[in-house]
């Protein structure tokens, strides 16, 4: 129900879990984070672009509206994305019941939109974090890949020895990654000598995403010594994210809800670098998460406050384990079984074609 090219829609496809795929035209409103109002006014070819999907929406309202009379469905699931506006749209006017989904503590902008008509509203994380009407909401948490699990001693101690850092006795692991990750990559690299000489046996696990991966190899190497370097493990991307963080003492991350939600259900001791995206639901979940004595909050390119908050975890035991056990409380390790059953509870095997 989405517009997409022929790669995804091959996938689709390919999954044997999915009866059918439908396509509708869908438009984006494009909301650049760290420019200011006069550049995003005077940003030309963005507003045009955001003219033009306008008349998306509207024709994908049409097509959405067409679709939607034609399958009965007895209930909808958004999870967020200015693909599902139309349908949001035509379902609310259409009467249809729906639920929403949101992995972040601010809902997306479709996700707002459409939300006065929606049943319920599922969310990533804990039911305060939110402002719809308490009644409206049931945390389900974000699904997460049956891979991540609470991790123990044992487990730590394996994933250490099949990544080649059995002999640190501390790691911490950064996951930069590529969107908007070349900053938090290179305050990493260059507070990592000083980590290593406050820390002698301290392991570096470091993603840094694909784009980056050449450059922070370099970098690592002209800033450390030789002995320190080898215990520094950068990668592009890793298909086992989650040996990475398992391996951890601290984990160093974006604020993204999917990523929060693992970090939770292995209990790791996190510290949170909001990425600038726009809507700045980062910086919402990090705050959120700080507050409530979950997880540390640096700033974005604050790269002494990395050092400082790094440093001061590997120093203090009983602080990783105080933030490992507050962020594993709001951990839901049977997320999509929860969600799952939300969708049959509410909706069922009504009169309609499905959900």
């Amino acid at each position: 129900m989405c517009e997409t090219n022929a790669k995804f829609l091959h996938l689709f496809e390919e999954e044997p879990s999915i009866d059918e795929v439908r396509q509708i035209r869908a438009g984006k409103y494009r909301r650049y984070a760290g420019l200011s109002r006069i550049e995003k006014l005077t940003d030309i070819p963005t507003f045009a672009r955001n003219i033009r999907d306008v008349g998306r929406v509207i024709k994908g309202y049409a097509q959405a509206r067409k679709m939607l009379k034609e399958l009965k469905p007895d209930g909808i699931l958004f999870k967020g994305g200015f693909v599902g506006l139309p349908v949001g749209v035509a379902a609310g006017h259409l009467g249809i019941p729906f639920i929403t989904h949101d992995s972040d503590s601010i809902p997306g902008l479709t996700t707002r939109l459409i939300a006065k008509w929606a049943k319920l509203h599922a969310t990533g994380m804990p039911a305060e974090f939110y402002n719809y009407p308490k009644d409206s909401v049931v945390y389900t948490g974000t699904p997460v890949s049956d891979d991540f699990k609470k991790v123990t001693k044992e487990d730590m101690d394996a994933y250490r020895k099949g990544l080649g850092l059995k002999g640190c006795k501390q790691v911490v692991t950064i996951i930069g990654g590529s969107q908007g990750g070349g900053q938090l990559n290179e305050d990493v690299v260059a507070i990592a000598g000083r980590l290593m000489q406050q820390h002698h046996d301290l392991g570096i696990l470091h993603i840094v995403g694909p784009v980056h991966e050449p450059l922070m190899q370099l970098a690592y190497t002209k800033e450390l010594l030789a002995d320190e370097r080898r215990r520094v493990i950068v990668k592009g991307f890793v298909p086992d994210v989650y040996k990475y963080t398992g391996s951890a003492d601290v984990v160093v991350s974006r604020a993204s809800a999917t990523v929060v939600a693992e970090l939770a259900v292995q209990q790791k001791a996190t510290i949170l670098v909001p990425g600038q995206l726009a809507g700045d639901h980062q910086t919402s979940n990090a705050k959120h998460l700080a507050d409530s004595g979950r997880a540390l909050h640096v700033d974005h390119a604050d790269r002494e406050g990395l050092h400082l908050a790094i440093d001061g975890l590997l120093r203090n035991e009983a602080k990783r384990k105080a933030l490992a056990e507050s962020l594993g409380k709001i951990a839901k390790p049977d997320a999509a079984k929860e969600l799952a059953e939300l969708l049959i509870s509410n909706f069922g095997a009504g009169q309609g074609s499905g959900a």
